[in-house]
């Protein structure tokens, strides 16, 4: 994951229930019965990992779908703080909402809202760092990396 992205899961809703979790099972999508639709606002592209599907470029805007056995085990989206636009935003969060997911970030949950995830990447350090990069690693350094 690159510093300018705010790296997350989609879970599914129905193991969301909660705002906050730290049980790794939530990731998993191997029990739904999901089919996922081809993504047509980020093109196609080709994984490190043969079993993974990625839309979008890793160091950019992507949804990757990992695969268990045919089935998708978890689904991780990145969003590229540096270009995301409005349109790709929300394209994101229909997808999301349409596929009753949620976003899991930092062992919280957020609804498919924008308002929600506007929030979610206005305070991540993905944005801090974007907004001025030179403080942010200057921030980085003082603390000693923590």
């Amino acid at each position: 994951m690159a510093i300018w992205q705010v790296d997350c899961y989609i879970v599914p809703k129905e193991r969301a229930i909660i705002d906050y979790i730290l049980d790794e099972s939530i990731y998993s999508w191997e029990m739904s019965n999901r089919s996922w639709s081809n993504i047509d606002f980020l093109e196609r592209h080709k994984s490190w990992s043969d079993s993974i599907i990625q839309y979008g470029l890793n160091d950019e805007t992507c949804i990757q779908f990992d695969y268990k056995d045919g089935l998708v085990e978890s689904v991780r989206c990145r969003f590229d703080l540096r270009s995301l636009s409005k349109n790709m935003l929300m394209d994101i969060i229909n997808y999301i909402e349409a596929n009753e997911g949620k976003i899991f970030y930092e062992d919280k949950i957020y609804a498919p809202r924008f308002d929600e995830i506007v929030e979610l990447l206005k305070k991540s350090s993905a944005n801090r760092f974007c907004k001025n990069p030179i403080e942010y690693l200057d921030e980085l350094y003082e603390s000693g990396g923590k």
